[in-house]
């Protein structure tokens, strides 16, 4: 299971990084044709885009896995240890409820993607591709952050018995 959880960070972590470098240059290009050179390059909102659906989507992931996400804890401070633990697991399943929705809508994303085709025109393709690119990003990313959300279940269930012992 660690084997697996590494290949997955690992993955994450690499998708993420190249779509912020993809990204990075398809900006930095786009303003470069638009006020040095006067011409307009579409083909690179197709590649920002597709950068920043996979860049939200496996960046979520490593904040679930990180516990980095937004989390508003005002009230922790005024709550017994009991009913910390109760809020903790609380919205544990709550934001699992919220990845198997995002699951359902991946899966229903793929399936729309593969009839879907770019608006934009892409000069340097036969025909328009068919949008599972973006799409695909939903349901692969989802996926991540329920295994890594599950992975936090034994801390977030079980974390007054162990530290008992």
């Amino acid at each position: 299971m660690k084997k697996l959880s590494d290949i997955l960070i690992k993955t994450a972590q690499i998708i993420s990084i190249s779509m912020m470098i993809i990204l990075t240059l398809s900006l930095f290009i786009g303003v470069i044709a638009r006020y040095v050179f006067n011409i307009s390059i579409p083909e690179l909102q197709v590649i920002r885009n597709f950068s920043i659906f996979w860049l939200v989507f496996t960046g979520s992931a490593l904040a679930i896995k990180e516990k980095a996400h937004l989390e508003i804890d005002i009230f922790s401070d005024y709550m017994s240890k009991k009913a910390i633990i109760l809020k903790n697991r609380i919205v544990y399943i709550l934001v699992l409820a919220a990845i198997i929705i995002l699951i359902v809508i991946g899966i229903e994303a793929w399936q729309v993607g593969l009839s879907r085709r770019e608006l934009v025109s892409v000069r340097f393709l036969e025909s328009q591709p068919n949008l599972i690119y973006y799409y695909s990003s939903i349901l692969i990313g989802s996926i991540f952050m329920l295994f890594f959300h599950l992975q936090l279940f034994k801390e977030t269930f079980f974390k007054k018995r162990s530290a008992d012992k």
